[in-house]
């Protein structure tokens, strides 16, 4: 039977998504210290830490995982792998900026489907705030275009990254209406661990990492931006639109293109300032505005969530 759906929390669904955000941005430079491994292979070792630690917890609670749990997830858990092995690629041929900054076009596919699929209002305000973060995002990559380590090949497997990443959003939301947050990120991490493995170890690369060093930024990268990351992301979809929240994800290329700076001596342009602040002041008007409107109209928001689109057809 799906769960009972908790009174929403708007303001505090929005601190949650911003601080998965942050920490997403924050580990999108950790990728780059692991530097003896390709982004496929990095992506296996990461699904599986991930996996392997969230499953440790998981049963230590009590839980127990389920067939149902992972036939639910399955979708999930390959657009997440899919989106892994692509972002960590893109961010090993292209620089942090555009990596992360092409990702943040996600809130446009986002707005198609949210409406129709899960009767979202997406207002004409979300629309607008979202041109204008997202013409802020274009302004930090035109900033990074001239750098040293940037190439097309890069920022197309960041595209490919987008897709999976808005796949695994969207899939992720309906899944949510049937499983608690913490059985569908361990349901989903296992899913997409054992889809990866198999290309992994017929790429023909090496597997093992470079000393004790690059496990432990890989271990990292799997417990903060898998665990914590993503934990938080799935508890936010009962409580934050899946427009707003994907609009707020664009928090996470302002947040990596100053990681990079300070720990990747990637240079910040004038330019790529003026874009962040803008990204960051839509962002800002987009969540009070949300949190605002949802406390105002929290009975129909809740009734919204218990009959989805589709129900009754």
């Amino acid at each position: 039977m799906p769960q009972p759906v908790p009174v929403r929390r708007p303001v505090a669904g929005t601190v949650a998504v911003l601080a998965a955000v942050s920490v997403w941005g924050g580990m999108a430079v950790v990728i780059r210290f692991v530097d003896h491994i390709d982004g496929l292979v990095l992506g296996f070792h990461r699904l599986w830490i991930g996996a392997v630690a969230t499953l440790v917890v998981f049963y230590a609670t009590g839980r127990r995982l389920t067939w149902r749990a992972l036939r639910l997830s399955i979708i999930g858990g390959i657009a997440f792998a899919s989106d892994i092995v692509l972002y960590f690629s893109a961010l090993k041929n292209t620089t942090v900026a555009n990596a992360t900054v092409v990702g943040a076009l996600q809130p446009a596919l986002v707005l198609l489907v949210a409406g129709p699929m899960f009767g979202e209002p997406v207002t004409a305000s979300i629309i607008t705030w979202s041109a204008v973060a997202i013409i802020g995002v274009v302004v930090v990559v035109y900033g990074s275009t001239g750098a040293p380590v940037w190439s097309l090949t890069g920022d197309l497997l960041a595209c490919g990254a987008l897709c999976a990443w808005t796949v695994y959003f969207v899939a992720s939301k309906r899944v949510r209406r049937e499983l608690p947050p913490f059985d569908y990120l361990a349901a989903m991490l296992v899913v997409a661990a054992v889809i990866v493995t198999p290309v992994a170890l017929l790429s023909g690369q090496r597997l093992a990492p470079d000393g004790a060093g690059e496990w432990a930024w890989i271990a990292l990268l799997a417990i903060g931006s898998g665990g914590v990351g993503h934990l938080l992301i799935n508890w936010a979809h009962d409580h934050v639109d899946l427009s707003v929240m994907s609009l707020l994800t664009l928090a996470v290329p302002v947040v990596a293109v100053i990681s990079a700076a300070v720990f990747l001596d990637e240079s910040i342009e004038w330019i790529q300032v003026g874009g962040m602040g803008i990204v960051i002041a839509a962002l800002g008007v987009v969540a009070v505005q949300s949190s605002i409107g949802e406390q105002g109209h929290a009975e129909p928001l809740v009734a919204a969530e218990q009959h989805g689109p589709g129900e009754g057809t």
